[in-house]
């Protein structure tokens, strides 16, 4: 494993905040910027931009990226299964639109970890970055909570504040066939009320892998509000 496909999936009629997809963060869509960093990193061998909304679309590809377009879907998950059918590469890497932040280093860091650990167990499905928890973090419905065992296998996570110490990340990289089987299950009672289709992972028995990213300061854009937070940590991390 060298090269991946990155699949981004983006939608406009996002629950906590429409049009986020097309937000602008220092001159550019949100979506633009994780397009241009996910085709920056040397592990990523195209950078897809999955939508079902044509402004999306239109905006991405005047900026010379690739888009591709699905029907309505459940999740973002399932979006990047819709276009990875058409993929013919064993593990796909879906990096969830909302993540401005995540630089081509961080990517790549994370893509050689990943590859790492399912060398080590080749039992893996999917492997996902946890981060460390704060107060903040624990107390908001926005973000979800992570259970985890000794050996990094993450087992449950939740929205709601209970201090696990560790969080999730919108990074994914997934065999294509649990990704392909992880779309065509039904959707719990318990993922509905909480709003999180990772959860669909656990209760299926899928194996999922945890990597540490120890960055507290990772903000993914659940709200308008914290677009200017997150202009103003990309300014103090450099990254415009």
């Amino acid at each position: 494993m060298n090269t991946f496909t990155c699949v981004i999936p983006a939608r406009y009629k996002s629950t906590r905040f429409e049009g986020k997809s097309l937000a602008v963060i220092h001159g550019k869509s949100m979506v633009v910027w994780v397009a241009e960093h996910a085709s920056n990193a040397s592990r990523v061998s195209l950078a897809i931009v999955a939508t079902d909304d044509e402004r999306i679309a239109d905006v991405v590809e005047d900026a010379g990226y690739k888009a591709v377009k699905t029907p309505d879907c459940p999740d973002g998950s399932s979006r990047v299964a819709y276009v990875a059918k058409n993929i013919d590469d064993e593990w796909i890497f879906e990096m969830q639109g909302d993540q401005p932040m995540v630089t081509p280093e961080i990517i790549d860091d994370f893509i050689h970890r990943a590859c790492v650990a399912i060398e080590k167990n080749p039992e893996i499905d999917v492997v996902i970055p946890y981060a460390p928890a704060t107060k903040e973090h624990t107390d908001s419905l926005d973000v979800l909570k992570v259970v985890k065992t000794e050996s990094d296998r993450l087992v449950f996570q939740t929205r709601q504040p209970i201090h696990t110490g560790w969080r999730t990340l919108g990074l994914y990289l997934w065999k294509k066939e649990a990704l392909l089987k992880f779309a065509e299950l039904p959707v719990s009672d318990i993922e509905r009320i909480e709003d999180s289709h990772p959860i669909r992972l656990y209760i299926n028995d899928f194996y999922v892998h945890g990597l540490l990213i120890e960055d507290t300061a990772w903000v993914e854009v659940d709200r308008e509000s914290q677009v200017v937070e997150v202009e103003e940590i990309m300014k103090k991390k450099g990254i415009v």
